[in-house]
Order: structure tokens, then sequence, then C-alpha cells
């Protein structure tokens, strides 16, 4: 529940307090964003405050899920990349068709972990800090070349076939794109 409380870093302290090791799990921003930018309802009705990810292997990254924020996109390639995704699906009916590790974020920890809670989003290109839309664009890539989920990524191509083109345009090849 950690996208859901108003300290993340306290709430990260009490959790690395009384574990010795363990697991954590939150919605991706690759599926936060997602949802968030065809939301209906105003961001004052969301029930998560936070992106969480990974930027480095034992590290959790919070920074602001706002209405602004989910709107925001990284001036990098993958941020642009991603923009132009979302742009060209109804993700609430996309995201089915993507694996479950490219919508969570997820942290094995033992004995520790690194904490980072940004006041807000980033863009990397001017504020020499990781951006969560690197990660988000290799879950995404990485789905569609799931042997497992060739059906459902066929249905992602009949579907929205300009998502087939965004990929194009950024040189990414994939099983539903030949």
């Amino acid at each position: 529940v950690l996208e859901h409380v108003d300290v993340p870093e306290a709430a990260c302290r009490e959790i690395m307090r009384v574990g010795a090791a363990g697991y954590i799990e939150t919605p991706s921003p690759f599926l936060e964003q997602g949802l968030a930018v065809a939301a209906k309802q105003p961001p004052e009705y969301w029930a998560h405050k936070w992106f969480v990810w990974s930027g480095v292997p034992n590290q959790l990254v919070f920074e602001p899920k706002t209405g602004g924020g989910t709107h925001r996109f990284c001036s990098c390639a993958d941020g642009r990349f991603m923009q132009e995704f979302y742009a060209s699906v109804d993700f609430a009916e996309a995201q089915h068709c993507f694996r479950r590790s490219a919508k969570t974020t997820m942290l094995y920890w033992e004995s520790e972990f690194q904490v980072q809670v940004r006041e807000q989003t980033v863009d990397c290109t001017t504020d020499d800090r990781a951006c969560r839309f690197t990660g988000m664009r290799k879950a995404l890539v990485a789905s569609c070349n799931d042997l497992f989920r060739a059906r459902r990524l066929l249905r992602l191509k009949r579907g929205f076939p300009n998502c087939a083109k965004v990929f194009r345009q950024h040189g990414h090849r994939t099983l539903f794109i030949p």
C-alpha cells in the first residue's frame, strides 16, 4: 500500500525496522500513468498518491502522482515514446495485453533498501536524475516480446493499429510488429 501513504519514507523505515527481509509490490508507473492519462475522474478522487519504481537495485523511488504530473512526460526519448504509445491506445483496455511484471514494481530486499522521495516528477535531460520512463519503456517492449502473450499482443495490434506505428517510429521490433 506504499502508493497510498502520505509519508513514504517513514513507511519504508518502519518496514525495515520490523522486518529482516521482504518483498514489496506496487502498481508500476507504466500502469499508473496509463490509467491516469485516460482517467475520467479528477485527481482528487485518485487513491494512489505516488508513482513507485525501482531506479537501481535495492532502491524505491517515489514521485508524486498529481493531475499535472500524469500528463507531464520526460523530454528524453523514453518519455516521448511512452507519451506517443499512450496516445495510440485506450489504455484501460490495452493494459490487459501486457504481462503482470510490466504493470508492477517489485522489490526483494534484505536488511534494508534505499528510499528516494521526490517533490515532483523529473525530466532527466535537465535534472540529471534518472526518470521513470526508461523502466516503463523497457517493461513495455519486453512484454511485447513475450511468446506466451502472442494472442493478446495480436489483439492489441488489431485493436490499436497506431500502436505498431509508434513502435516502428522509435525503432522497436517486437513479436506483433514485423
